[in-house]
């Protein structure tokens, strides 16, 4: 049985960025920065003192108000950017097939601000103070769950956890479930919230966030005085379809998941596969490098990933080292489970509006010698490639055509 091509339709945001893909792409591609001091807790004593936070969000603008007290801050983000992308996407899901459409999303954290209340409640209240919703609303699965409940949604879906790379693996399974035929829609993305003193310190203890006390200076990825990552939270929501599910029913395509590619370096001090990622990913989709118009990298920020990925990129990209490269989430945080579908919704609207998405540096590693778009630059782009790395090794790339 021959494959099914995927498109997509729709692109739903909520972002430090901007609330929305025309407000995020309108300050990403004009490189203006979200990472703000910490507001949402008294930072004076705590190790990191910066973030990409959302700062006006009502969740009773985009929720029924009998989601809103059972599920956390990254569901309620989530599932406002599924109602934006299927907006966006003009699809009426209540018309299709309810078992042919899946959900598959992306979380690291779960609900840390649900979960650090229901602390403060039982230590200081009592167990019978606790939020009974707790029990599920903490849970990295809750946002697909809700989606599913609010939509009817009955198809293939999964969930994943797998630490940066969490979204890009659910992206990754679910244009699989499209390709090979069990479903004809599937709501891909992800969602973080873990902008809390509780989650920031776990976050912290993992040595890859920066401590960084200037925003402008927090997050630099591929910088010579680069000091690690700056968390975010936000979600985002892409509408993927077969492309004959969506010619059918007169769907606007963004643009098209050519090829995708995943594997893992098992000593995760090493890009051997990661190079390998890339190329097959090219390669699948019967491209040269030198066809690629613009890379989104992973960009950790921390000395060792940085310069793990920029090795690994000159590598495949020998001969095209003049290929741009950027690193939007420097702009607004890494969103871990939203993370990589984000850098393919700045893909999309690079190929859209061909303006490219802008990076913050301020002294380029003489070691990591590529071609950073650290202005808002103009340019025409037919082919993307998307990475995506996990602490521990696991890498995906991903070809995204207009």
């Amino acid at each position: 049985m021959s494959k099914h091509d995927v498109v997509i339709t729709g692109i739903g945001i909520i972002n430090p960025a901007g609330i929305g893909k025309d407000e995020f792409w309108q300050n990403v591609s004009t490189g203006k920065s979200a990472i703000r001091e910490i507001s949402r807790f008294d930072s004076t004593d705590f190790p990191t003192k910066v973030a990409g936070e959302i700062a006006e969000f009502e969740p009773a603008d985009y929720i029924p108000r009998r989601f809103i007290v059972k599920t956390d801050r990254f569901t309620h983000y989530a599932l406002a950017a599924t109602e934006f992308a299927l907006q966006d996407a003009a699809l009426d899901l209540t018309q299709e097939d309810s078992y042919r459409v899946g959900v598959w999303f992306g979380n690291n954290a779960g609900g840390w601000d649900i979960c650090e209340r229901g602390f403060y409640e039982l230590y200081n209240d009592g167990a019978t103070m606790v939020n009974p919703w707790q029990a599920t609303a903490w849970f990295p699965t809750a946002a697909q769950g809700y989606v599913t409940i609010r939509y009817g949604i009955r198809g293939y879906s999964k969930s994943f956890v797998c630490d940066r790379a969490s979204g890009a693996s659910g992206l990754y399974f679910g244009v699989k479930s499209i390709q090979e035929g069990f479903n004809d829609v599937v709501i891909a993305g992800g969602s973080e919230a873990p902008i809390t003193r509780f989650g920031m310190t776990c976050y912290y203890e993992t040595g890859e966030v920066s401590a960084a006390t200037d925003p402008e200076k927090a997050y630099l990825p591929f910088d010579r005085n680069r000091t690690g990552l700056v968390l975010g939270e936000g979600s985002t929501v892409l509408v993927l379809e077969s492309e004959e599910h969506a010619r059918n029913r007169g769907a606007k395509i963004y643009g098209k998941v050519v090829s995708g590619c995943m594997t893992t370096d098992t000593d995760p001090t090493s890009g051997v596969h990661f190079e390998r990622c890339m190329t097959r990913a090219i390669q699948s989709a019967q491209l040269q490098p030198k066809d690629i118009d613009v890379i989104l990298a992973e960009g950790c920020g921390t000395q060792q990933s940085d310069r793990i990925e920029g090795e690994a990129i000159s590598s495949v990209f020998a001969q095209a080292p003049d290929v741009a490269v950027s690193v939007p989430k420097a702009l607004y945080g890494h969103l871990y489970g939203a993370s990589c579908v984000t850098e393919v919704a700045c893909s999309l609207l690079a190929m859209e509006t061909e303006q490219l998405p802008t990076m913050s540096q301020t002294e380029p590693d003489p070691d990591c010698r590529l071609n950073f778009v650290t202005q808002p630059q103009s340019r025409t782009v037919r082919y993307a490639l998307v990475n995506s790395r996990a602490r521990e090794g696991v890498n995906a790339s991903f070809v995204i055509g207009k």
